[in-house]
């Protein structure tokens, strides 16, 4: 799928984006190293005991090994960080540096000391710490530590139309298990942060969207963002007004336990 790229100012720290983005998903990895041992005896009448002590010694081992791992896996905060790191570790391709005017290059160089897409990668790896900090605040207003939670949906409404003045609001929706709770922040406010009863007022223009996508979190049928983000793409309809940015966590989901999915206001004429 082709990238077209433009300024965005409608995210949480406006930057270089692409207009056409779809679900990123970030895995991880793992590595474990076993050790061996031999045993090693000159008295032959000693080998059948000693081999059965090395036994239940290497079986003691394993199971430390195997419990060290099944104890140890990423938090929320380490999964988010990993997904993102991939974009601002990776080196820009021709196609994006031929897309940079080379007078723009040369004036961010001459005012920051570093290239257009090595501001662009500064940017990015900022605005996703502030992004992880502003989970574990949300999460502190119901006295719970984000990173000790193994499964969890966080759905964010944000404006993406030419609003002025620009609207950086965000609308958040959280599940963990049966829990449910909403919450408002504006990134250009410190102190906006706080829980919220209004997000389902039935006279709010965006209602029949965020029952869409809340509906959707709240029967876990997780599968059925991806379904719609993919008709999304097959359609046109113009420029969204909404965004959904929709997080899930899910610490059994071993190779990819964390995946963001982007929807938009379009999804009221998708859903039926």
């Amino acid at each position: 799928m082709s990238i077209y790229w433009r300024w965005n100012f409608n995210r949480k720290n406006p930057n270089f984006t692409p207009v056409s983005r779809q679900a990123g998903i970030g895995p991880y990895n793992s590595l474990c190293t076993e050790r061996s041992r031999s045993i090693v005896t000159n008295h032959i009448f000693n080998v059948g005991t000693n081999l059965k002590k090395s036994m239940k010694r290497n079986l003691f081992h394993l199971t430390l090994v195997l419990y060290s791992i099944s104890a140890y896996s990423q938090t929320f905060s380490e999964n988010y960080y990993d997904l993102f790191r991939k974009s601002w570790e990776k080196e820009p391709t021709k196609e994006m540096i031929d897309q940079v005017d080379p007078k723009m290059d040369s004036l961010y160089r001459a005012t920051t000391g570093k290239g257009f897409w090595e501001m662009q990668a500064e940017g990015l790896k900022k605005s996703t710490t502030n992004n992880i900090n502003n989970y574990k605040k949300v999460f502190d207003l119901k006295n719970l530590d984000i990173d000790k939670i193994d499964k969890l949906i966080i759905i964010e409404e944000s404006n993406r139309g030419m609003n002025f003045p620009p609207d950086f609001s965000r609308k958040g929706f959280v599940v963990i298990g049966s829990d449910m709770f909403t919450y408002y922040y504006n990134p250009e406010n410190e102190n906006s942060l706080k829980l919220t009863s209004d997000f389902f007022d039935e006279s709010n223009p965006n209602y029949k969207s965020r029952q869409i996508v809340t509906d959707i979190a709240k029967s876990n049928k997780i599968e059925q963002f991806s379904i719609l983000a993919k008709k999304e793409m097959e359609i046109e309809i113009g420029e969204p007004k909404i965004e959904y940015e929709i997080v899930v966590f899910d610490k059994k989901m071993e190779e990819k336990p964390l995946k963001i999915i982007y929807l938009h206001d379009f999804i009221t004429e998708l859903k039926d």
